[in-house]
């Protein structure tokens, strides 16, 4: 498994990758403030500038309550061990040796993790336009790339259908 080989400055940012549908650059710039562990919703930023909040499971915001903690609220939510923040050459590296380690397939990124979490949540039969409102793209997005995954999975509910 991926997260197994992750180096441990890397886990979290990947955990989190894996339990949201965000875009690596949009994980890496939530800050401490973005998350209020009280409702358990986060404030997303995304490309573009715009803003969005999703509401987290609990399990999630437990993840996001434990890399908050004791850190001012305009401090990054996801730091490496050096205190600096993540960016795109610190992730791909960090991936890019898990990827080896795990013997995944060499083009497998960060971005890959969203799009294995937008395609869980498709399978699963959660409504389309709800994956597109929280993972911050379009119903037309998910439906041009993932939408064939909805019909599969009605499919397979139809055929349990006995009379």
């Amino acid at each position: 498994m991926l997260l197994d080989n992750t180096d441990p400055e890397a886990k979290e940012f990947f955990e989190a990758l894996c339990l949201l549908p965000l875009r690596p650059g949009a994980l890496a710039r939530l800050s401490v403030g973005d998350f209020d562990s009280r409702t358990h919703q986060l404030t997303i930023r995304d490309k573009g500038g715009t803003l969005r909040r999703i509401q987290m499971p609990l399990a999630v915001s437990k993840l996001f309550r434990m890399v908050a903690e004791d850190r001012d609220e305009g401090a990054p939510l996801f730091l490496r061990f050096s205190g600096e923040p993540w960016d795109k050459y610190a992730w791909n590296r960090s991936i890019k040796k898990a990827v080896k380690l795990s013997g995944r397939p060499p083009e497998t990124s960060a971005y890959t993790l969203r799009h294995s979490t937008i395609t869980d949540l498709v399978r699963t039969g959660f409504p389309l336009l709800n994956i597109a409102q929280i993972s911050g793209t379009s119903y037309e997005m998910i439906e041009r790339h993932y939408g064939h995954l909805g019909r599969e999975a009605a499919l397979d509910a139809l055929s349990t259908l006995e009379l």
